[in-house]
């Protein structure tokens, strides 16, 4: 019986150490994940060097300085107001970008007859916040942002649509239940999972690792936001009937067609959906479907030692601005 119970030590020996070595891995990975996402999801200034800021663009609309709470944060942002409004525009930028980063569409918003408004993320520019957090952040800061809208006689009870790119496309679309009173939304460049999202761009940079790692990437994310950190878009936007245009580039090489909004767009229940896939040189990448032509190739083909022409590179579409306004009022239905 001893020499039979000596035989199984080293076996017994081996699962320990296997057991020792799992246990070390699972607590590394975790502690590596915390720090990644601290470092993707820095704070950012929130301006970038082709972008027009509102002192440079100097637009005949003014504009007012607000502040609202954000979880623990206070978020700082403003306000444009149209007169005689036919709605509220809500812009919802992509991570890391600042209250100007959409000012051109505002100005178009604005001239148009709506009022808009955009603020600074957490962790954006004069927000509070230690970090952009993650990509849902945008959805709890859109949130956060329509609670305290309904608090506040600011907008006069306003129709509110919605305007979203990227990070705000997603949160445009998963926050249409929760606030039945949006009566549309533009979903531009959208993801339908961050977690997907983030699980694609790791396996292009560090392939089978990012197999390995991805359930604490998702386990990170759950302890960040909770149970709803991988909600689907796609399912939030068939879960309505509010109306939807999607608008996603053939050539997004920031969001994969497998997981964009844009895939399979005949696949939607939403019979309020109109997606628009954009197949036109320089127009179809992440952050050019709302330029002209001009504009998209410009910033393609400008390089670090070129001058910045703001004027060319910030040059709208007029077509597609004009495709918003019209989609936006249709929403509206007819006039009283």
């Amino acid at each position: 019986m001893k020499a039979a119970a000596r035989k199984t030590h080293p076996v017994r020996r081996a699962l320990c150490i296997l057991l020792c070595a799992l246990i070390l891995y699972c607590a590394l990975s975790m502690l590596a994940t915390a720090v990644v996402f601290r470092v993707i999801f820095a704070r950012r200034d929130g301006l970038s060097p082709l972008q027009y800021t509102y002192a440079e663009l100097q637009p005949d609309c003014e504009r007012t300085r607000f502040s609202f709470p954000s979880g623990r944060n206070t978020l700082s942002g403003w306000r444009y107001d149209a007169d005689d409004p036919k709605g509220l525009v809500v812009i919802v930028n992509g991570i890391g970008d600042g209250a100007d980063a959409h000012l051109m569409e505002i100005v178009a918003f604005v001239h148009a007859g709506w009022s808009a408004v955009t603020w600074n993320a957490t962790g954006v520019g004069d927000s509070e916040g230690r970090g952009v957090i993650g990509l849902q952040q945008i959805r709890e800061d859109l949130s956060a942002f329509l609670d305290y809208r309904k608090q506040s006689d600011a907008w006069n009870g306003l129709p509110v649509v919605l305007y979203g790119h990227s990070a705000g496309a997603y949160a445009a679309a998963t926050e249409l239940a929760a606030h039945p009173e949006i009566k549309a939304a533009v979903c531009i460049s959208g993801f339908d999972r961050p977690v997907a999202h983030m699980y694609a761009h790791a396996k292009t940079r560090v392939g089978l690792l990012a197999d390995l790692e991805y359930p604490f990437l998702y386990l990170e994310s759950a302890l960040l936001f909770g149970k709803n950190a991988d909600d689907s878009a796609r399912d939030a936007i068939d879960a309505v009937t509010t109306p939807v245009l999607i608008v996603g580039g053939d050539s997004d090489d920031l969001v994969p067609y497998e997981n964009s909004l844009i895939r399979d767009s005949e696949a939607y229940g939403n019979t309020n959906v109109r997606c628009i896939e954009i197949t036109s040189a320089y127009r179809n990448e992440h952050s050019t479907p709302w330029l002209s032509v001009g504009a998209a190739r410009y910033r393609a083909e400008l390089t670090d030692a070129d001058p910045v022409d703001k004027a060319l590179a910030n040059e709208l579409d007029p077509a597609f601005t004009e495709m918003l306004l019209q989609f936006y009022e249709a929403a509206l239905g007819p006039s009283e």
